[in-house]
């Protein structure tokens, strides 16, 4: 092709050279002589006559054409490899070749084996960053390397002025990107690997029971992967282990917007649940979690918990409401295999209030009792809440108004009653010091209606000189006296 297109230019005139330039009249010699493939005796005579004739009416061009052909040639000559260069070449290339098929082999190894692996990920990382890349760029612009590189990537086109730097620059940025990608690969890696351990650590500690360190370890994951679902997953059930339900409630809510796998979502909406059991939530606010989590899963499982936790109410006896004089209350059980406890202070029942045993006495007043069935799962029922407001009566008047020590003197002489919820103690002593007592049993007949005035009917008296009959009046309330058949009596303090 080359030869071809050199006479295609011996007979355009117009692409010769420029013939201010005239080589030496040797080399044109020595040139058409070694270059010429087409002799006269292969042309035809009419070739042959206009070939002389232009040569001879056109010397300059002659001298022209022969330069362009001398440059042609040597452009060949440096493309053209001789076969005992090519075989030269051919076996200096083959150990790099055989270099880069063991490097090859050994990577194949070592991709098996993953401690090699890490080994070499670690190596190109601290290549980074350490004088080993210095050395990679050494390496790289050793003249061996780069007449090699050279000989595979222009061996088949005409050089170029800047081939060389090319080549340095080019070996330079492979090899970066080598590193590089070993250090992105190595650092996605370790990412993953921190991920994947963190988790496993962490579900580990929940097994164990070490909620705190649990929630330690699914902390250090977000870290990593602030969005990491099951790592906000695990935080919720180390939180709800270790007693911090609203805080678990927050990030259970937090998993479901993240997480998109359906059994993955029933497994949060199950640990959820469980949660609000042990929190001790209300009956409503938990069967709403469970329609909840129905609807969304579509897995009427949720639904058919329900049962599970839908612990009879207990009851009263005694309708809340008002009532004149005391009065008594008990809380019937909805299931006999239930526990029952109650408060009467207001506040809100739970396992650690008193458990009822027997029935509750009303006092005077206004008393509000809140009672809770628990069943054998410890799930609370709903809290059954009654108010009563017991009035006292002239009976209950009176006792309060005569109950504690009264007192008389007369003279040296002392007369003495001790009033107490039925029973009453009498003492004399003389003025010459004798002492005589007796005690008994009282009922009150008689009262009138604001419990100021009565009759005490003593019986059951053990002793002597104790009256089995006493009118007592207290009127008026608030001077501490009282008057026991007409004699007056101060209370003692």
């Amino acid at each position: 092709m080359m030869k071809s297109n050199r006479k295609n230019r011996r007979n355009n005139p117009t692409k010769a050279a420029n013939p201010t330039s005239k080589p030496d009249d040797s080399q044109v010699l020595t040139q058409t002589g070694e270059n010429e493939t087409t002799s006269p005796a292969d042309a035809s005579p009419e070739e042959v006559t206009t070939q002389t004739a232009e040569q001879k009416s056109n010397p300059t061009e002659n001298v022209s054409t022969a330069i362009e052909d001398y440059d042609v040639d040597q452009t060949e000559m440096l493309l053209e490899t001789p076969e005992e260069d090519q075989n030269k070449n051919s076996q200096s290339a083959d150990e790099p070749e055989e270099k880069t098929e063991a490097l090859v082999e050994e990577a194949t190894e070592a991709l098996i084996d993953e401690e090699k692996t890490e080994a070499l990920m670690m190596e190109a990382t601290e290549a980074l960053l350490d004088e080993k890349t210095e050395a990679l760029v050494h390496v790289m612009t050793e003249p061996e390397v780069i007449e090699t590189t050279e000989s595979l990537m222009f061996k088949q086109y005409k050089p170029f002025k800047y081939k060389k730097q090319a080549i340095i620059i080019g070996s330079i940025v492979l090899g970066c990107l080598l590193i590089g990608g070993s250090v992105v690969g190595y650092s996605a890696y370790e990412r993953n690997e921190q991920i994947s351990t963190g988790l496993e650590n962490g579900e580990l500690l929940l097994t164990q029971g070490n909620y705190s360190e649990a929630l330690k370890a699914f902390e250090n994951v977000t870290v990593v992967d602030t969005d990491n679902p099951e790592a906000i997953f695990g935080k919720a059930k180390a939180l709800s282990g270790s007693g911090d339900f609203n805080n678990a409630r927050t990030y259970y809510e937090d998993a479901l917007k993240r997480i998109t796998d359906l059994d993955k979502i029933k497994q949060v909406y199950n640990a959820y649940i469980d949660s609000e059991v042990s929190a001790k939530v209300g009956e409503d606010a938990l069967f709403a979690l469970m329609d909840r989590a129905a609807k969304e899963t579509g897995d009427e499982t949720f639904i058919k918990r329900k049962g599970e936790f839908m612990v009879k109410s207990p009851s009263f006896n005694l309708n809340p409401g008002a009532y004149q004089g005391g009065q008594v209350v008990e809380i019937i059980k909805g299931d006999p295999a239930d526990r029952i406890f109650y408060t009467t202070d207001g506040s809100q029942p739970s396992t650690g209030s008193p458990e009822f045993s027997g029935a509750i006495q009303l006092n005077p007043g206004q008393t509000t009792i809140k009672t809770i069935e628990v069943g054998a799962n410890g799930y609370p029922s709903k809290t059954l809440e009654g108010t009563y407001v017991i009035a006292e009566t002239p009976e209950v008047k009176f006792e309060n108004n005569i109950s504690g020590s009264w007192s008389s003197r007369s003279g040296t002489s002392v007369t003495r009653y001790y009033f107490s919820g039925g029973s009453v103690n009498y003492s004399y002593t003389s003025s010459t010091g004798s002492t005589y007592s007796s005690s008994g049993n009282y009922q009150i007949i008689g009262v009138n209606q604001s419990g100021t005035i009565a009759t005490l009917s003593i019986f059951n008296i053990t002793g002597t000189s104790m009256s089995s009959s006493l009118n007592i009046n207290c009127e008026p309330l608030g001077d501490n006296m009282i008057s026991i058949n007409s004699r007056g009596y101060s209370y003692n303090q």
